[in-house]
């Protein structure tokens, strides 16, 4: 089975070597890799083609910055292969994540798109912490479906279905940091199947942005809207724009702007404590996972459960 990988890169230079290099080296060879060079203004697009010209299954596409959804649907329209496989340009690939997706998408026929699960890692490539999910059965999937629950599951560790994410519209551009999470929605919503392979294929790369709050609370908001935007199409209902979803927000009572404010806090502060905590800077690691577990105990406790630190290397 051939497969095509996809990797959108946006002034990814620092990283990008060791992120095609990752492809290159499965222990599966039968795929093209499709580096989308996003209007970078380093030496991005320049590495790429260096590969390109050694290795005649790297395709280099160059574009002006446009984002990372409308990118992503490039991405899938220039695909050759029928399942495409997501990769950040800053990620590192396991010897036989290939492989093991399409062995995995080969015993489950009925799926649409499979992720994995993860090993977290920091500027220098160590193994800071472990991405795990539950979502490993239809059953899960269908609980959080039908209690309207938002899906999270790795995007860059996913293997996808290219017609099945194309029939219901692909990445969606008005979204533009929860793309993945809208689309997992509408395909669920479609009928088409999604599941996480319980195996660690993928290492994924946390960066200084991580610990950003303002970055933090701005994607709580847009989750808050992708919920409303799910929900509203499941009642039928026509979708709010970004300005009318914030305008209703504002309409709210004080008390339930509050009390979604300190949820959305304790995430902000949960997120930056898992960063701190990898980088090694425990002084402001502690404050930071105080504070998200005075905000909102019951989400924070399952979070740091879920990540137990493993071994360095």
């Amino acid at each position: 089975m051939r497969t095509s990988v996809i990797m959108p890169a946006y002034n990814a230079e620092r990283y990008l070597t060791e992120a095609i290099e990752s492809v290159l080296a499965q222990t599966w060879k039968d795929f093209e890799l499709i580096i989308l060079d996003d209007g970078s203004k380093d030496r991005t697009l320049e590495i790429a083609q260096s590969y390109a010209r050694r290795d005649r299954r790297v395709r280099v596409e160059s574009h002006a910055n446009i984002g990372i959804a409308p990118t992503l649907n490039k991405g899938l329209a220039l695909a050759e292969s029928e399942w495409v496989v997501q990769m950040h340009a800053d990620d590192v690939m396991m010897p036989n994540r290939i492989e093991r997706q399409l062995a995995f998408v080969a015993e489950h026929p009925e799926l649409a798109v499979a992720s994995c699960w993860i090993k977290h890692i920091d500027a220098e490539g160590r193994i800071i912490a472990k991405g795990s999910s539950s979502l490993t059965t239809h059953d899960a999937v269908q609980k959080l479906l039908i209690a309207n629950v938002l899906i999270g599951i790795s995007h860059p560790a996913c293997i996808m279905r290219k017609s099945a994410v194309q029939a219901v519209g692909g990445y969606r551009e008005q979204f533009r940091v929860n793309e993945d999470i809208d689309l997992w929605g509408r395909l669920l919503e479609r009928g088409y199947k999604i599941l996480v392979q319980p195996e660690c294929l993928l290492k994924y790369r946390v960066h200084a942005g991580s610990a950003s709050i303002a970055r933090a609370r701005s994607i709580c908001q847009q989750t808050h809207w992708v919920k409303d935007c799910m929900l509203r199409r499941r009642r039928g209902e026509a979708e709010l724009s970004w300005p009318e979803y914030l305008r209703l927000s504002r309409k709210r009572p004080w008390y339930i702007r509050l009390n979604a404010e300190r949820k959305d806090m304790a995430k902000v502060f949960y997120k930056a404590a898992a960063f701190h905590f990898a980088q090694r800077k425990y002084s402001l690691a502690v404050p930071a996972v105080v504070a998200a577990l005075l905000l909102q105990p019951a989400y924070t406790i399952p979070q740091v459960a879920s990540k137990l630190l493993l071994p360095r290397s």
